[in-house]
């Protein structure tokens, strides 16, 4: 007990140290002088990088409010490396070693987080239980695994604690817990890989215990006249990302001299003096306020450069044999911060860190730090360099700040911010935003639309949860149907009432954990009408669209109306129509339909020489431009149709290497 009570004095006086040595005008985290959420937990960690033995090992304080209306007597962590701990997770059950086309093999694969010591700070009494006040209770031999989503006993992601003394409503528990993460070659997200020059890489990511979510009475999905809150910890699966609590970070991280670290937050302290450790090794400290994650990277062959936007300071860590592409990172990010905040409201954080990792580890996001990636001369009408920092950056707001359950509802972080990326690839690089290849040009909202229409358009609700989707129809339903279907909207509303849509959503939505119900509700409020007939199909539904303009009639009696213009709906979705007839002396003529029946005749006095169904092109759910069109001069409309059915493949084929590269 006395070694314990030494660690813990020499701990706290680290800590000390270290806010007694730091700036008197440190950078704040945030642009708030009030916590912008509501700030259920607090993480003090300390861990040192062990780069032979590819190990983190750490010490954690971690605070805990219950926010429910009654007691809680049993906790509920996350341990989400285990899912690399061995082939029999739930993960490598799911995935087969594989995700998003990397697979790691060979030596030191495995990975795992193990659970040291974990104590109740300021122990406990009861019946069975006797402390002295103010001293620690060993929960260690406490701690078991479970497995919320399946019958696999063997998937160690999820751990619960059954405490004696319960945690009363609105009271903070405080746990310190000692672990050693051990991470894995890189396959999804996190881990290690071997740099060019022959050092190692870390993309350190979902390697402490993390406390879940408790759902309390009124929140997401559990009933306002529920008893008690619900404890929200999925384990990690193949397909499913994350969902935390909003809460403070105050992280010290030791590394080799030679690495250079990039972390959440805002760096309060470098190699101070009271962190020299006059052994090779240099620490940081980190301070992350208003996030519900935390992850660092470290490595030996960065180059460290640094902008900034306004308020927030850029700083890009950069692979050296990708250092030409330096200015097109610092611009994708300057154009994702001008638009999010145009369209969607203040990014209030002060950092944003731009990653070129390796392997599995890019593409992807954490709070203030997302990981891009690129390729060795990447021409410059290949845009998936800037596609991608787009991407990831605008998961600070719908993965970051809105921080929707990504288990259950991942289409409203990646669906939504595939919609927004498209959107802002369109308006800051026109034509061809995405691939601007001569001839074959293909902009943000096409390339989703071409993924989404084919690979199974009826298939995989966008309301599903992650790992119950059918094979192959997360990616799709996750990421290029969402978007489609946002378009769509946009389509329906106009441009400027979804921008109002989106804002609004955020605004009132941010720091709090919106569903796809929340979603909806304010749509309808900035409409002003029922959406049900669109979400029921096109979000709780797989509805799908596809109208044909079958036939043009014309009389030159002039007993009947001169033309007849039949259009037919050719699968389950409907969606108003809107028909655009062009006449002998090129005048043209436009009028509606609900598009409600399987049919229906437009009739005009004049003859119509042809017609064309969704003349602004504001429908992109319908899966066949093709036969959206038709003329009387078209004798023989075939070759038409299949030359554009031609141009269609060679533009699938464009997005899909652009996708690989």
């Amino acid at each position: 007990m006395l070694v314990r009570i030494q660690q813990a004095v020499l701990w706290c006086a680290v800590n000390v140290a270290l806010l007694a040595s730091a700036p008197a005008m440190a950078q704040p985290a945030t642009t708030s002088d009030v916590p912008l959420s509501d700030r259920r937990v607090e993480y003090t960690i300390n861990a040192t990088l062990d780069v032979e033995n590819r190990t983190v090992t750490g010490r954690q304080r971690l605070r805990w409010r219950n926010p429910d209306r009654v007691p809680v007597s049993e906790l509920q962590f996350h341990l989400y490396l285990n899912a690399f701990k061995d082939e029999n997770s739930t993960f490598m059950r799911e995935s087969g070693g594989r995700h998003r086309g990397f697979s790691a093999s060979g030596d030191n694969r495995w990975g795992g987080i193990s659970i040291d010591r974990l104590e109740r700070v300021f122990g406990e009494t009861s019946a069975t239980v006797a402390a002295p006040a103010g001293a620690p209770v060993d929960l260690t031999d406490s701690l078991r695994f479970i497995h919320p989503d399946d019958d696999n006993f063997d998937d160690q992601t999820v751990a619960a604690v059954t405490l004696q003394r319960p945690v009363m409503p609105g009271e903070w528990v405080e746990l310190d817990f000692e672990f050693t993460s051990t991470m894995p070659r890189i396959v999804a997200r996190t881990g290690w890989e071997t740099a060019e020059d022959g050092s190692t890489f870390f993309m350190v990511a979902q390697w402490f215990p993390k406390i879940g979510v408790l759902e309390v009475p009124g929140q997401r999905f559990v009933p306002d006249d529920a008893t008690r809150g619900e404890w929200n910890t999925h384990q990690f699966h193949a397909n499913s990302e994350f969902y935390a609590d909003f809460g403070t970070y105050d992280v010290t991280l030791t590394v080799p001299t030679t690495y250079t670290v990039g972390a959440s937050g805002v760096l309060r302290e470098e190699s101070g003096a009271a962190m020299r450790q006059g052994d090779g090794t240099r620490s940081v400290r980190y301070v992350a306020e208003d996030v519900h994650d935390f992850a660092w990277t470290a490595g030996s062959s960065f180059l460290d450069l640094s902008d900034e936007w306004k308020h927030v300071n850029l700083r890009l860590l950069l692979r050296p044999e990708h250092s030409g592409q330096a200015q097109r990172h610092f611009d994708a990010a300057r154009i994702a911060l001008e638009y999010f905040e145009r369209w969607v409201g203040e990014y209030p954080y002060t950092t944003l860190t731009l990653v070129d990792g390796y392997g599995g580890s890019n593409g992807m996001e954490y709070p203030t730090l997302i990981t891009c990636g690129t390729l060795f001369g990447l021409p410059s009408w290949l845009r998936a360099l800037e596609l991608v920092t787009i991407h990831e950056f605008g998961h600070q707001y719908f993965y970051g700040m809105l921080a929707s359950n990504e288990f259950e509802e991942a289409w409203l972080d990646e669906g939504m911010n595939s919609y927004l990326e498209a959107r802002i690839m369109d308006a800051a690089y026109g034509e061809g935003a995405v691939v601007d290849f001569p001839g074959l040009p293909i902009d943000g909202t096409e390339q989703h639309r071409l993924a989404y229409t084919e690979s199974r358009p009826g298939s995989g609700a966008l309301f599903t949860r992650s790992w119950e989707y059918a094979p192959g129809d997360y990616g799709k339903s996750s990421y290029s149907k969402p978007a489609t279907v946002m378009n769509a909207l946009e389509g329906y509303l106009g441009a400027d009432r979804m921008t109002e849509f989106l804002r609004t959503y955020y605004s009132t939505w941010r720091f709090r954990h919106p569903t796809t119900e929340d979603l909806q509700d304010v749509a309808e409020q900035v409409s002003g009408e029922d959406l049900d007939w669109f979400f029921d199909q096109y979000v709780f539904g797989t509805s799908v669209v596809d109208y044909e303009v079958s036939l043009i009639e014309s009389d030159s009696s002039g007993v009947a109306a001169a033309s007849v213009v039949t259009v037919s709906r050719l699968r389950d979705g409907t969606f108003p129509q809107t028909l655009e007839v062009t006449f002998a002396d090129n005048s043209r003529e436009r009028a509606t339909w609900d598009g409600l029946g399987l049919e229906h005749r437009f009739e005009f006095s004049r003859p119509v020489q042809s017609a064309r169904l969704d003349p602004d092109d504001v429908l992109p759910l319908d899966i066949n431009k093709i036969n959206n069109q038709l003329s009387q001069r078209d004798t023989n409309p075939l070759p038409a149709k299949v030359g554009l059915k031609v141009t269609s493949w060679i533009q699938v084929v464009a997005y899909v290497l652009s996708g690989i590269l």
